[in-house]
């Protein structure tokens, strides 16, 4: 999916966008005429999917836009259909409350002269005859659709700006300094190139893993257990009393009740690990008692993440053999999800080590004492963010490095060193990182270049902060991948 579908933009091209409304394929079955739950709100004004609706009429001209670009309308590309639709939806209704408080209103001229378009002959030019053969409510219909989406594109205008201009100054949307520019410009006049070490944390050593496993053994006992998942506490209650009384078997109780969030269609228990299985059980007590069951018992009910759930063990608990590849790998892996720092540290510790050699002895020599492969990275400017706009696409030369545009404390850290001094150990991703600040050299961009281009890049930023901040704005409720989900999937 495109992300221009997905942009302010594009939203109010969808507004001047002809108006139908589109049944659902056959995918939704009978979801398509019964009415829905809202798809969200805002400012507590219920989304719908029903005939005539600004949402309905979106996800009409998202379907026929990719339908005209040859794309297959299944039911994923209905999913991204609903939650673009909903997006232009809530920033329409944003507009229009805007528009309303202001106190503005829409010129008839202004409504005239956008409909004359619906009525052009095949020459291109506006022609009476067709607008007087045209059916009444046909013509009402556009008039108010063009009213609809000229409030819209008032809002739009005023704050984004559009094409019409006087003279060369933009008639509509916030203006800029003459001394913008030159600014932003001058934010990447200086570069600076680097020497980087990497110490990479997926080489946390097996024996460091096997020692922490062996202190912390209790996390990694396993368990072999089933479970049966339901989500209210009344259902498990008639569960566990068919249990209880020997009415069903456990095996059949997770085919015929278990919403399986924790197992596969057997029933058995994804996790297996003692820490895992904790994750899943909401209070302590339970969590003991659920690895105290006896081979073949059966648990009381257990409140776990999802709702409630039964389990039984299925054979006794296995203390971890932390000789096994597996097991040490699996440590590893609780090592980087839960307790990072500790392997961040340890590699940190040999980041500090090697700085001090590199100092003493040279960043190239040090490279080789602690055997590890010197990355050189071109010149670069202070561009947080990545922004496109300054013309450079900083620490792109190694994937190792993708994160740091968005790292404010490693580009402060590296963009204050001065000429070969050789920074502390810093954590990037993956990696623990040392560099040398090589050389300073002057950069920028071409101002003839930025002159024409950083308007256009400007204002997109503005309306792309304006999107971000709409949708997360508390106005916003947003129930599209819920109500979807439940009413449009898999449905016969």
């Amino acid at each position: 999916m495109k992300r221009h579908f997905y942009t302010i933009g594009s939203v109010i091209v969808l507004l001047f966008a002809a108006f139908i409304f589109v049944i659902l394929p056959a995918m939704v079955g009978e979801t398509a005429r019964k009415k829905l739950p809202p798809f969200g709100s805002y400012d507590g004004k219920n989304i719908l999917y029903e005939q005539g609706t600004p949402f309905a009429k979106a996800v009409s001209n998202y379907a026929e836009m990719l339908k005209m670009q040859g794309q297959e309308i299944n039911e994923n590309a209905y999913f991204y259909i609903f939650n673009y639709a909903f997006n232009s939806t809530v920033t329409k209704m944003a507009y229009d409350s805007a528009v309303e408080k202001s106190g503005w209103r829409v010129p008839e001229t202004a409504i005239s002269r956008n409909m004359l378009q619906y009525f052009y002959d095949e020459t291109g030019k506006y022609s009476s005859k067709l607008f007087r053969q045209a059916d009444e409510n046909r013509k009402r219909e556009i008039y108010a659709n063009v009213k609809e989406s000229l409030i819209s594109q008032r809002y739009y205008d005023d704050a984004f700006g559009s094409e019409e201009t006087v003279g060369k100054t933009a008639l509509f949307g916030l203006k800029s300094s003459s001394k913008e520019i030159p600014f932003i410009r001058s934010m990447g006049e200086k570069m600076r190139s680097f020497d980087a070490a990497l110490f990479n944390t997926d080489n946390y050593p097996d024996e460091m893993s096997s020692s922490y496993g062996k202190e912390h053994s209790d996390l990694f006992v396993t368990y072999d257990l089933s479970v049966i998942t339901v989500s209210d506490e009344s259902t498990a209650k008639t569960v566990l009393n068919r249990l209880n009384s020997n009415e069903i078997i456990f095996t059949d109780a997770v085919t015929e009740y278990s919403s399986k969030n924790y197992s596969g269609d057997d029933g058995k228990l994804r996790d297996k690990y003692s820490y895992q299985i904790k994750n899943v059980i909401s209070k302590d007590e339970d969590f003991k008692a659920v690895c105290a069951l006896e081979t073949g018992k059966t648990s009381a009910i257990v409140k776990t993440g999802t709702g409630y759930s039964i389990f039984k063990a299925d054979s006794d608990a296995v203390q971890p053999d932390f000789t096994k590849s597996e097991t040490i790998n699996d440590v590893h892996k609780y090592l980087n999800a839960y307790e990072k720092g500790i392997v961040e540290d340890y590699f940190t510790e040999i980041a500090k080590n090697f700085a001090s050699d590199a100092v003493q002895n040279g960043f190239d020599k040090a490279c080789k004492t602690f055997d590890t492969k010197k990355i050189e990275i071109p010149a670069i400017a202070l561009n947080y963010g990545n922004l496109a706009i300054l013309g450079t696409l900083p620490l792109r030369s190694a994937q190792e490095f993708a994160d740091a545009p968005n790292d404010e404390n490693f580009l402060k850290e590296i963009f204050s060193l001065k000429q070969n001094e050789i920074s502390n150990p810093l954590v990037l991703g993956k990696n623990v990182v040392v560099l040398q600040m090589k050389e300073e050299v002057d950069g920028g961009t071409d101002e003839a270049t930025a002159s024409q281009t950083f308007p256009a890049e400007i204002a997109g930023f503005d309306r792309e902060a304006a999107q971000a901040a709409l949708f997360n704005s508390p106005k916003v409720v947003n129930n599209v991948m819920s109500v979807f989900f439940n009413n449009f999937m898999n449905k016969n």
